[in-house]
């Protein structure tokens, strides 16, 4: 499929003013999303979500329209596995039910307001102590499965040309670059074993940036910069990004994957309260806010066959998820 789709229309009755049910925790923010079983109207267990986009003292100007309501979809299908004992059903409408469910589309920016990301201590972390004694124990583990550490490798397969100079940042003992696309891959990290142990890194840095953003490289120095699974650590993300920002050159794509795993005693705290999907909307308002990328974009990835014979969290029976974030840095005329 091909097709350029539209789920419905937004429609503008949808958005009304409700009133929030005994509300015992902080105030809604703008711009985030909530279960609608917080407001008065919905039974308590009703977890579909619903978008703040006025907040008074007792009462909030919800957005009720699907996230993906009047967004444009592109859709590519492959067929993975065909299975006999299926129950009837009509396939489109399953998939579009599917695809409207489950947070895709709260990554779309908020019309005419700013997201509030950044209330309250969002950067603050259940583990506040030094972070080179954290990091210090090499962890020679991956942390996702084959199948989406593949997805990232073909993923940054699209961003990259032979002979580019690569940023690695917050690197590991795998930079998830494809094995064919010949680099130069500068690491920044935070433990040495680990750093070592990446065969495709041609030059190792110890560096922490929640304690120095500022990073040691002359201006336009990279042709890209990548980051796998490491941005939920940021303390400080809107001036590394901006340094980001200083260190590549025009043009050149930042790129920003994750998933739905990290240690988190040293996340930020906003990071676990946010949906999955929010959590690209956080990611993209940090390039947003600098001011210094553009042609901004988001990509997710779910629902891969889990690999024979791997752990899953919580028994789910597919592959690790794979959520990115991309921007070009802005070319100055």
């Amino acid at each position: 499929m091909g097709d350029r789709i539209i789920i419905g229309e937004r429609d503008p009755r949808q958005v009304r003013e409700a009133m929030l049910q005994g509300w015992r925790h902080a105030r809604p923010l703008v711009g985030r999303h909530y279960p609608r079983g917080l407001l008065n109207e919905f039974p308590r267990q009703d977890l579909r979500p619903f978008r703040a986009v006025e907040v008074a003292d007792t009462s909030v100007l919800a957005d009720f329209n699907a996230p993906l309501q009047g967004l444009e979809l592109a859709i590519d299908c492959t067929i993975i596995e065909r299975r006999d004992d299926a129950s009837p059903s009509t396939p489109g409408d399953d998939l579009l039910e599917q695809l409207a469910s489950g947070g895709p589309g709260m990554q779309a920016a908020l019309a005419g307001a700013d997201t509030d990301f950044h209330a309250g201590m969002p950067f603050a972390r259940g583990d506040e102590s030094d972070d080179s004694r954290f990091y210090d124990r090499e962890r020679m583990v991956d942390h996702l499965d084959a199948p989406t550490r593949g997805e990232i490798a073909a993923l940054y397969r699209r961003f990259l040309r032979p002979g580019m100079a690569i940023l690695d940042l917050m690197a590991s003992w795998n930079s998830h670059l494809p094995d064919d696309v010949e680099l130069t891959v500068t690491g920044l990290g935070m433990n040495a074993s680990e750093l070592a142990h990446n065969p495709r890194l041609s030059t190792r840095l110890i560096h922490d940036l929640n304690q120095a953003p500022r990073l040691p490289w002359p201006d336009a120095t990279f042709d890209a910069v990548l980051c796998a699974l490491s941005i939920e650590y940021l303390t400080q993300p809107l001036a590394v990004v901006a340094e980001l920002a200083r260190v590549v050159k025009p043009g050149a794509p930042c790129v920003i994957t994750f998933s739905d795993r990290w240690f988190p005693p040293k996340a930020i705290r906003l990071w676990s309260e946010l949906h999955p999907f929010e959590r690209m909307a956080l990611v993209t308002d940090y390039l947003r806010l600098s001011g210094e990328f553009e042609n901004l974009a988001t990509e997710s990835l779910r629902g891969l066959p889990a690999p024979a014979g791997t752990w899953r969290p919580q028994g789910r029976p597919f592959a690790d998820p794979l959520f990115a974030v991309w921007g070009y840095r802005v070319s100055r005329r």
